[in-house]
């Protein structure tokens, strides 16, 4: 995630993530909903996010639960919005690499990477870290853009010429079998949405077009439970066993 693309500025990801285009809206509003039903978060849970950016799932997390939470994210400028915009939850937030994370093995009881590991070239080495500060019995929580997704083959293409952009597209069997090589159980597999989260823009018009938006999205509540591995991002919920041998 380079500090210098646009891209990873807060002002860009806040434009994105509170646009009034519903299908960016519905998008931004799952992460919300997926993030928080996935955790369960319990009074003093210690919690690691990995890749907070300015703060709009972590905010989200905060309202739930009074929990203890530690943000990291490799943009200085989003850990700095962040820590403004959510300075009334005195949020503990750090720049640092994922894949070299500032703490000792088994530190968290709950460990989320939402929306970031798809721009990260080397997202296995963040697979690792977040195995290795997770607590025995605790959770992880981390998502991947799905190479199954209808839209990815559109979005591969219109980003595919951006510099210092990173997009990944991975079969989630991938994530699957990585996650169980480090010795975690997988609890839960979830969609964002199949047909309702990827907005492309041709000028001034917009693909899909907002009238159809409630339409997908009663497409999306049915179609999503059933091939969650279709979605555009899909989430994994895993446990690592309480018996799991100490690193």
């Amino acid at each position: 995630m380079g500090e210098s693309a646009f891209q990873w500025a807060p002002g860009h990801w806040q434009n994105w993530r509170e646009a009034s285009n519903p299908y960016r809206r519905f998008k931004s509003e799952r992460d919300r909903t997926l993030a928080l039903q996935a955790l369960q978060l319990r009074e003093r849970d210690s919690v690691l996010e990995v890749g907070c950016g300015y703060g709009w799932v972590s905010k989200s997390l905060f309202e739930a639960a009074k929990i203890h939470w530690v943000g990291v994210d490799q943009s200085e400028s989003m850990v700095r919005q962040l820590r403004v915009s959510l300075e009334v939850h005195r949020p503990t937030a750090l720049v640092s690499e994922g894949g070299k994370l500032p703490f000792r093995s088994e530190s968290f009881d709950k460990v989320l990477c939402t929306g970031v590991l798809m721009h990260i070239a080397d997202d296995f080495s963040v697979l690792r870290e977040m195995q290795r500060v997770l607590r025995p019995g605790g959770l992880l929580l981390c998502s991947l853009n799905s190479l199954w997704s209808p839209a990815s083959w559109v979005e591969w293409l219109r980003t595919r010429f951006r510099g210092n952009y990173v997009h990944n597209y991975r079969r989630p069997a991938v994530y699957r079998r990585y996650l169980e090589g480090l010795g975690l159980r997988i609890q839960h597999v979830a969609g964002d949405g199949l047909f309702s989260t990827s907005v492309l823009r041709f000028g001034r018009f917009g693909f899909p077009p907002r009238r159809t938006f409630p339409i997908l999205r009663f497409l999306d509540a049915w179609a999503v439970e059933r091939f969650p591995e279709l979605a555009h991002e899909v989430w994994f919920t895993a446990v690592k066993p309480s018996d799991q041998s100490r690193s």
